[in-house]
């Protein structure tokens, strides 16, 4: 017995020294963990004490400015506040929203519907309760902090067109972003509620007018009630670059008063010598203050349903017919490949000519008699050219057309710029079959009205460079980004295009103004010289579009232009005004803009 107590004696006194080493083990753990937290971390959990007490917002940075050649300041930025607030659940919205309309007139069914469609595309991120919130409103939330502690006024700078629908399609606007881009990631990275460009240089340019984001750092209670701003833990944003346009306000209106009408219509003008484009509109039109403000549905359908199509940006993506502006190109292939003596009369117009089984038939019916290449360019006759067509090869008058950057992009500084069409061997090889199709092709192609398609500003720089003497300019609207060098925009000789053939072009577009017979004749300016083409493309959708091209001065020339009114009629008629008037107006006087004002003679293709 006395054995058995000693044995557990022992035992015990065992157990416990085993136990006083873990213990003493267990204790020196502890000291040690908490030495490595108290003092070797020290700082580091000090700083996630401190993020405990603070809350960190965003603050978006304001977009660049836009503005005209003059300095002018077409876009820029005005402060509006949003009432926003952090929710876990949707009964934290409502409960919320439905304290507020107690004070406040709100339509707080509308908020919540807002509040479903929201929360879809924006997950948890805070949901702006008020997006527009006025004075009142700001002052009520601020001075009932207590109340509504989660509640917080964010101030945002939100886009504004100051001249509402001035240059619209060269603006474009800004929208809200979607999901892609806000899964991009990297350190501009956007977030839910931010606003990117949709269209126009607010796309083009929108690495440049988007700033970079700053950061307010606030210190906030355990009922999450700010206490204060730490201004040593901010960071102010820092706001995008601002542009600095070729495009000239004044000018700018003046093109979009003289393309307003019951027609869609567009045009465009530039420096022949650069490319710089002093104006550029497309008509209809539409105002982007509406899409910066986030535009209600019913107001997009009205714009997407319009027939005119008041969002297409005819300056850069609508393709036309050229019609007889095409016979420039079509002039310069027959000489630079020497195919008629220039001087000679090859035809004599009786208003058709036969070919095959087939007539083709001149714009005027009664025909224009005896025709040289000057005369039959100068009074547009297209019995002279179909009689070249039928010896020309089709890739012969493709090859002068890109030559003439016909058939691509011009490279203007817009998104989605058309490249057109240019139709040669293999395109009807392709389409119609090898061996499936004739030199009737050529016959409508010579006069701009077979598959040839081109942009308006196509056509402006067709026409800059002749006025240049063989030059290819590169439109522009940029001229340069504040804080850097503005860019070398590029021009290239037109390759295969002689002095010769430079200088017959110029005095054949002059004597389309100039001559009794021109086609433009009736739109000449006593006081000053200019130079044109006229075309009427064939629609088989509507009326005829009316197309011109000119430049001015003719015997210095500044500035070119191109006008095309779509479902309009003559070219000589409706588009050659709108450039005499403006002509007009840039070298300083002004014309009545009155269809027929001056009577009808010489009016044509």
């Amino acid at each position: 017995m006395g054995k058995r107590d000693n044995r557990s004696i022992a035992r015990g006194r065992s157990r416990a020294h085993v136990l006083g080493v873990f213990a003493g083990i267990l204790f020196v753990v502890l000291c040690g963990r908490l030495f490595f937290l108290q003092v070797i971390q020290h700082d580091q959990y000090a700083g996630f004490a401190r993020d405990n007490q603070l809350q960190r917002e965003r603050i978006p940075a304001p977009r660049g400015f836009i503005k005209d050649r003059a300095g002018h300041i077409l876009v820029d930025n005005v402060l509006h506040f949003e009432v926003k607030m952090p929710w876990h659940t949707r009964e934290d919205v409502s409960g919320t929203v439905a304290q507020l309309a107690a004070w406040l007139p709100l339509d707080t069914t509308r908020i919540m519907q807002h509040f479903d469609a929201w929360k879809k595309k924006n997950g948890y991120a805070a949901f702006p309760v008020i997006p527009d919130a006025g004075k009142f409103t700001v002052s009520f939330v601020r001075a009932n902090s207590d109340r509504f502690p989660t509640l917080r006024v964010v101030s945002k700078a939100r886009r504004r067109y100051r001249k509402g629908t001035l240059a619209a399609h060269l603006l474009g606007y800004v929208g809200e972003v979607g999901d892609a881009e806000i899964n991009q990631r990297g350190e501009r990275r956007y977030y839910p509620g931010d606003m990117a460009g949709k269209t126009g240089l607010e796309l083009q340019y929108e690495n440049k007018l988007r700033g970079t984001d700053g950061q307010r750092v606030l210190e906030v209670n355990a009922s999450g009630l700010v206490l204060g701003e730490l201004t040593d833990l901010s960071t102010p944003p820092r706001a995008g670059a601002n542009l600095y346009l070729t495009i000239d306000a004044a000018l700018q209106a003046r093109l979009e008063e003289l393309l307003t009408g019951d027609k869609p219509a567009t045009g465009v003008v530039i420096d022949v010598h650069d490319g710089a484009v002093l104006a550029a509109a497309s008509y209809p039109t539409f105002d982007p203050n509406l899409f910066a403000t986030g535009i209600p549905q019913a107001a997009l359908d009205a714009l997407l349903n319009d027939d005119a199509k008041p969002l297409f940006n005819r300056i850069s993506q609508a393709r036309y017919p050229p019609a007889s502006t095409l016979k420039i190109v079509s002039t310069a292939a027959i000489l630079s490949n020497d195919l008629v003596d220039p001087g000679e009369i090859l035809v004599y117009c009786s208003g058709i000519r036969r070919f095959g089984n087939r007539i083709y038939r001149c714009w005027k019916a009664s025909g224009h008699g005896a025709m040289n290449l000057m005369t039959a360019f100068i009074q547009s006759c297209d019995v002279y050219y179909y009689k070249v067509g039928e010896i020309m090869d089709v890739d012969m008058l493709a090859a002068t057309a890109r030559d003439f950057g016909l058939g691509a992009p011009t490279g203007i500084d817009l998104p989605g710029e058309t490249s057109g069409l240019v139709p040669d061997r293999k395109y009807y090889d392709r389409r119609l079959g090898s061996g499936k199709w004739t030199q009737g092709q050529m016959l409508n192609n010579i006069i701009g009205q077979g598959e040839y398609l081109v942009s308006v500003l196509q056509l402006v720089r067709v026409c800059a460079s002749v006025a240049n003497g063989g030059y290819l300019v590169t439109p522009h609207l940029v001229n340069h980004v504040e804080g850097e060098a503005p860019v070398a925009w590029s021009r290239r000789r037109v390759p295969e295009l002689a002095p010769k053939t430079v200088s017959f072009l110029r005095r054949a577009m002059r004597g389309v103004v100039d001559d009794a017979d021109g086609t433009a004749h009736w739109t000449r300016l006593d006081w000053l010289a200019t130079a044109g083409k006229t075309g009427t493309a064939q629609n088989p959708h509507g009326g005829h579009h009316a197309l011109y091209v000119a430049y001015a001065p003719a015997d210095d020339p500044e500035i070119a232009m191109a006008v095309i009114v779509e479902n309009a009629g003559h070219g000589g008629e409706i588009a050659a005004p709108i450039a005499r008037d403006f002509f007009a107006s840039y070298f300083g006087a002004t014309v009545s803009t009155r269809i027929g004002a001056e009577g009808g003679e010489g009016k044509g293709q």
